[in-house]
């Protein structure tokens, strides 16, 4: 069956919505219907709201029994902004939450201790912007931790958590660890674990925190479905001291204030991100509308020069809301001058195209450029998964499951991902490695496209499908957890997909050692805006995305002019967080 495309959904919910409000006031609906079938355009594309010129704002200023500068109607205009009511709601009341968790009081910090600390674990080179954010999110219940692939969020988390733990004066802190996927949960446990080996932490904090496994914010919360109603919230909060949210770009303002809203007063929240990559698939940007310099005013200033006096931050009487909660880190450990990942990431973000572009000479190991058919890289790709290939027919899951991540596919769009799947199929069978009778086949990498709370699956997830360890001559599902793998009757798994392919939103918090970019298909449609992210073509966060999910190699299937309109296009969300949140924190 042939998808709805975007633009007749749109139209049907203005519609829907238009003669909805007929009901009660027919002719402001007739002045409002245009702008309300724009709403739900820009929704679609992660907007909050639209802008207007000044005849439109004037016109609607005469519907008001639909029109209103606060929450109280079905639409809201501030200034030359239209929102949806609804939406409007939405981020004033994350605003809300964000100003009670950013101005709740902190156990005050034994600065001896805190001094101690910091010096004997951030003494290795580059490790000062490390040094400096622990520090100040010691001082802080809601921190924003920013920085790109390798610089060092989870290691500062992991030493930040050892430094409230050790300045507690009670019990250890109740922690949690989520994400918005389930890969992205599972890595950061992974990394936070790591980490943890590498300085000096009393036992008992070291076995508590070691202790701490990552899950989904969708499961941390406890929603179900139907209505997707979560189990806590500000009646039942989550019973939790400390809160950290990796990938926090991912989250849309829906799920977050659903998450805020269910931690408990004096509950510390730390966000680790990067501003840079791709916002949620839902509406808003929250991370790139947080973050901000980092500015101390005075009193922040004096308790944090207590324990580490030279600090390298800005102060000012003058400091924006929330930018004392804020740290970035900007220093790589992982690409430095000499990788070719990291010179092209950086050129993508500065919008340097030429310079961009220049790197896949410059670095001819790190970096290539590909053309050809899904066809032909299909079969390109059968020749660099041996050593996946051989893990499977030795049946072995867990030495398959480490080189699935050896190179995978990336997309701009679904139906790009879609295809290149079924190229790739095609060829297995003709290796006879796949059939045409069954829609399932051993080495068969998989994710879940629907949640299932019963099996602990989630949106996201990568399987794989291997003979079964527990009923001979049939195949299972097989999922990483804590400890080894999950097998799952195939007849027992939520909607799934084939996943030698992806799209670059799905591959969010994922590494892998080579990633091949496939730019659209086909040119760009004229229409792409109005259709959705669907069918829009690459730019500057997607390529970003793209290029920072590989550790050691990237491959971009595309020339010279569709890199550079990439570099060049930068689409921002329109939302109003940012300013939500700078009048609300001025309220008494």
């Amino acid at each position: 069956m042939t998808p709805t495309p975007v633009s007749d959904l749109n139209h049907s919910a203005a519609f829907a919505t238009t003669v909805f409000l007929s009901r009660f006031a027919p002719e402001e609906a007739k002045i409002v219907q245009p702008y309300i079938e724009q709403l739900f355009g820009a929704l679609q594309n992660g907007h909050s709201f639209i802008r207007l010129n000044d005849a439109q704002a004037a016109e609607l200023q005469q519907a008001g029994k639909i029109v209103g500068g606060s929450g109280n109607t079905p639409l809201v205009l501030q200034g030359r902004r239209l929102f949806l009511g609804r939406l409007w709601q939405l981020e004033h009341d994350l605003a809300k939450e964000i100003k009670r968790l950013a101005t709740a009081e902190t156990e005050a910090v034994d600065w001896l201790q805190a001094a101690q600390n910091l010096a004997d674990w951030f003494g290795s080179a580059g490790s000062n912007g490390q040094r400096d954010a622990a520090a100040l999110a010691l001082l802080q219940p809601f921190m924003l931790i920013t920085g790109g692939p390798g610089t060092g969020k989870t290691t500062t988390v992991a030493k930040l958590l050892g430094l409230i733990c050790a300045n507690s004066r009670s019990s250890l802190p109740r922690i949690s660890l989520a994400a918005p996927t389930g890969k992205a949960a599972a890595h950061m446990a992974k990394a936070l674990h790591r980490a943890l080996d590498g300085f000096a932490l009393a036992d008992g904090i070291k076995r508590h925190l070691q202790q701490l496994e990552g899950q989904t914010v969708h499961r941390l919360l406890k929603l179900r479905p139907p209505q997707m109603l979560p189990a806590f919230d500000k009646h039942s909060p989550l019973p939790l001291d400390i809160l950290v949210v990796d990938e926090a770009s991912m989250l849309d303002i829906s799920l977050l204030l659903q998450l805020l809203r269910a931690l408990p007063d004096g509950c510390r929240v730390i966000f680790l991100g990067d501003p840079y990559q791709l916002p949620s698939v839902g509406v808003g940007a929250v991370l790139s509308a947080l973050v901000q310099p980092t500015i101390l005013d005075g009193k922040t200033h004096q308790e944090l020069s207590g324990y580490l006096p030279q600090h390298g931050f800005t102060v000012s009487e003058d400091a924006p809301p929330l930018s004392k909660n804020t740290a970035h880190l900007s220093v790589s450990h992982r690409f430095g001058a000499d990788s070719g990942i990291g010179c092209l990431a950086r050129a993508v973000l500065a919008g340097e195209a030429e310079e961009a572009w220049a790197q896949f000479a410059r670095f001819p190991d790190d970096l290539e450029l590909g053309s050809g058919t899904f066809g032909q890289q299909a079969v390109k790709l059968y020749g660099l998964h041996e050593a996946y290939w051989q893990a499977v027919d030795k049946g072995d899951v867990a030495l398959a499951y480490g080189h699935a991540a050896d190179v995978v596919v990336l997309t701009a769009w679904r139906q790009d991902a879609e295809a290149f799947n079924q190229a790739y199929t095609d060829y297995l069978r003709r290796q006879a490695r796949a059939n045409g009778v069954l829609p399932y086949f051993a080495g068969q990498i998989i994710m879940i496209s629907r949640n299932d709370y019963t099996l602990d699956l989630f949106n996201g997830d990568i399987g794989l499908i291997m003979p079964s360890a527990k009923q001979q001559d049939t195949l299972a599902a097989y999922f990483p957890i804590a400890d080894g793998f999950k097998e799952v009757a195939i007849s027992r798994l939520p909607e799934f997909e084939t996943a030698f392919a992806m799209t670059v939103h799905k591959s969010q918090g994922s590494e892998y050692r080579e990633v091949w970019l496939l730019p659209p298909s086909v040119p760009q449609n004229t229409e792409s805006e109005a259709e959705g992210d669907a069918l829009a073509g690459l730019n500057n966060a997607l390529l970003y995305t793209g290029i920072t999910r590989a550790r050691n190699r990237f491959v971009f299937w595309g020339g010279q002019s569709e890199l550079v309109a990439a570099v060049h296009t930068r689409k921002k969300r329109q939302t109003a967080l940012k300013e939500m949140l700078e009048a609300v924190f001025r309220e008494d």
